[in-house]
């Protein structure tokens, strides 16, 4: 089941910026686009990955950059009642 995460530029450069380059989050994490396209500092991010993707960036944010874990966990919230 796919997961939609929305998360805000501030919260998603942060989050990118504590990532390993070399790890599967940073990885899930840079297939995000900006869903307006006009002002980056006005959209969101929206990341769409396959609900373990979606754990395991709940559980590395929890970890390295708390302020994005609950937008990630809507999003798994979110998908589990579809």
């Amino acid at each position: 089941m796919k997961t939609l995460i929305e998360m805000s530029p501030e919260h998603y450069d942060h989050f990118v910026a504590k990532c390993d380059v070399a790890s599967r989050e940073y990885s899930i994490l840079m297939s995000g686009v900006v869903r307006n396209q006009e002002s980056r500092d006005r959209g969101e991010i929206e990341i769409v990955c396959d609900r373990e993707e979606a754990v395991r960036l709940l559980e590395a944010a929890s970890r390295l950059c708390p302020e994005a874990a609950p937008v990630i966990k809507a999003g798994l919230d979110l998908a589990h009642e579809l």
